[in-house]
């Protein structure tokens, strides 16, 4: 989990467990969290240059279902927040997260599912890329609106379809450029020969812009950008404690302006989800794509998430839980990243990297039915220094309590 979401880290992870617990008892919920952390340099600055600490309390509201009616099912989180920051004020926000949907079927072989997913928070700051690294409140929209159809051909074998659209807005002037929309239809087939096993091949087409990309003139000059994929998919349930998915995609990505951007070979990734005993489970996660892709990755979840503007980004992650007894569990996560950053500078294109390493480590205690509390630890590390980015480090710890009505 990347750092620069400091504002609500701390609530994350025991919001994100609660939920299924809560869908398991009742169709609905109502919650609140207040949480207080202290962040070590906000600016996210480079060694050697004065860091920024502060306190942020942080104050969520929560409400989500999970209800079937029939053949359909109606589901959705949605969460409202207030970040308070005890002395840098002009960084105070507010913040939400939706993710919400249905999903279908008919008597037939018809089915699929409509979903919207929204985040609004604080921008993270320092990302990197040649982004500059302002001090001043960014707040970053990002929108998801997605349909998809399956449609059985004959027992084993089912025709899939989706539509895509994507959109990210941040207020501040200074990051115009990073303004960003997208487009994405796939179509293709899958085989599922057994409950166990499904296996897939589809073509995807994507039609992306930045919009304010460079100042001419006349206003404004776009980077309109089109991705070409063939994937291929697969999820082996190789047993009631284990679950493995993944994608092999082939593509190239061709743009009209940030022609060094561009790539073509392979992306893809693959998790496993493995829980070997009633008390431990551990989500792990191996990840090669473009920065495009990799930003709406968490998109609707409570934690937020980490825009990457990287041509490049392979990335690994293992979080694991542990239940230690009936009412206390300990949670811990590593995330480490490697980007590939190009970008141009008038006549001049500059190409570079970073590594960036996150660990965390919490407990969430239920004190009853309804309330939980918890607190965490983070570090963050950056390492790489060129134009395009700048190393740094920081840490965040602090404390949560949670109310839920089911």
């Amino acid at each position: 989990m990347n750092m620069a979401q400091h504002r609500y880290t701390l609530l994350t992870a025991s919001l994100l467990c609660a939920l299924p617990a809560v869908a398991q008892q009742s169709p609905y919920y109502l919650g609140a969290s207040l949480g207080v952390t202290h962040v070590s340099n906000i600016y996210r600055n480079t060694p050697g240059q004065p860091t920024n600490d502060d306190n942020v309390t942080t104050a969520t509201l929560l409400a989500g279902l999970d209800q079937r009616i029939g053949r359909q099912r109606l589901f959705g989180d949605a969460s409202i927040r207030a970040n308070h920051y005890e002395n840098n004020r002009s960084l105070r926000n507010n913040g939400y997260a939706l993710n919400a949907g249905v999903d279908w079927q008919t008597i037939e072989r018809l089915s699929g599912q409509l979903s919207v997913n929204s985040n609004r928070s604080l921008a993270q700051f320092n990302p990197g890329n040649g982004a500059p690294n302002i001090t001043k409140k960014n707040i970053e929209q990002t929108d998801q609106a997605r349909a998809s159809v399956r449609y059985g051909l004959v027992s084993l074998l089912s025709l899939e379809g989706s539509l895509t659209h994507r959109r990210r807005d941040y207020s501040a002037s200074e990051y115009d450029r990073y303004d960003y929309s997208q487009n994405t239809v796939s179509l293709g087939l899958t085989w599922r020969p057994s409950s166990a096993l499904s296996l897939g091949v589809a073509g995807r087409y994507s039609d992306g812009k930045y919009p304010r990309f460079r100042t001419v003139a006349t206003g404004f000059e776009a980077d309109e950008y089109t991705r070409k994929d063939i994937d291929l998919t697969g999820t082996w349930v190789a047993s009631g404690a284990s679950t493995l998915a993944g994608r092999l995609s082939f593509g190239k990505r061709d743009a009209s302006q940030a022609t060094s951007r561009d790539f073509s070979g392979g992306t893809g990734s693959i998790s496993w989800k493995w829980q070997p005993s009633a008390k431990l489970l551990i989500n792990s996660n191996l990840m090669r794509d473009s920065g495009d892709e990799t930003s709406f990755l968490a998109i609707g979840s409570i934690g937020g998430i980490s825009s990457d503007y990287s041509r490049i980004t392979t990335s690994a992650s293992v979080n694991a839980s542990y239940e230690l007894t009936g009412k206390i569990v300990l949670d811990a996560g590593l995330n480490f990243a490697d980007r590939d950053l190009t970008d141009s500078f008038g006549t001049n294109t500059v190409k570079s990297g970073d590594k960036s390493t996150s660990l965390s480590f919490g407990g969430r205690w239920a004190v009853t039915r309804s309330a939980t509390v918890g607190c965490q630890l983070n570090r963050d590390k950056r390492t790489g220094l060129s134009t395009l980015s700048t190393p740094y480090s920081a840490n965040s710890y602090g404390c949560y309590a949670q109310m839920m009505v089911r």
